[in-house]
């Protein structure tokens, strides 16, 4: 992702790469029950294979930053329909038009529109995320400068937070768990009841 966004034709690139990889795995299980070696894998230099006939280069497992990539990628199929799942799938895994249309049943022109629907509605989702996301870092930004100048962690909760509807009880500790993020190990001055007493509640 670029600092403008997710666009369709960068998530179409990360649901090839992911099909790519998934498709690089290595599955276990394949082999017949009660067949097994206890032989590692022969790893083949490239090198050695030149001059051979039909020499085929092993297949190179996926690197972990693929597999997380993979993992993200696949995730974001949630949130289309089944048929439109199904249309960006098959068109990651190149499959040729006229299969991959009568797999589906619809026309090229058809699933052409579905694949860069399901794909905008992906890069939608993405950028939406992307704002939540930062929008909370710059609350919490907003709350660490306020608690700094002031040292009342829940007046510096009320200006970086919309807190309408919630009782000084939620605040103080919403403002309490967010303070010690930025304060390890500090203590924070205890909130005195009625009697003067010293309770265990912290105040902020």
């Amino acid at each position: 992702m670029d600092g403008n966004g997710w666009v369709p034709a960068m998530v179409f690139k990360r649901i090839v790469e992911a099909s790519r990889t998934l498709r690089a795995l290595r599955m276990a299980g394949l082999k017949p029950a009660g067949y097994t070696s206890s032989w590692p894998d022969v790893v083949i230099d490239p090198n050695d294979l030149q001059g051979c006939d039909h020499a085929k280069v092993p297949r190179l497992s996926p690197t972990p930053e693929a597999i997380t990539r993979m993992d993200e990628s696949l995730l974001w199929l949630r949130w289309l329909k089944p048929e439109q799942a199904r249309v960006v799938w098959l068109y990651a895994e190149d499959v040729p038009r006229k299969i991959l249309c009568a797999r589906v049943g619809m026309s090229q022109s058809k699933a052409g529109r579905v694949r860069e629907i399901a794909l905008s509605v992906i890069a939608s989702m993405l950028n939406q995320t992307q704002k939540t996301l930062q929008s909370k870092v710059d609350r919490e930004e907003v709350f660490v400068q306020e608690y700094r100048q002031t040292g009342n962690a829940s007046a510096a909760y009320r200006v970086a937070y919309p807190c309408d509807g919630l009782t000084n009880d939620v605040v103080h500790d919403r403002a309490r768990r967010l303070a010690k993020k930025y304060r390890t190990g500090a203590d924070f001055p205890q909130k005195r009841d009625s009697t003067g007493e010293t309770g265990a509640k912290p105040a902020c």
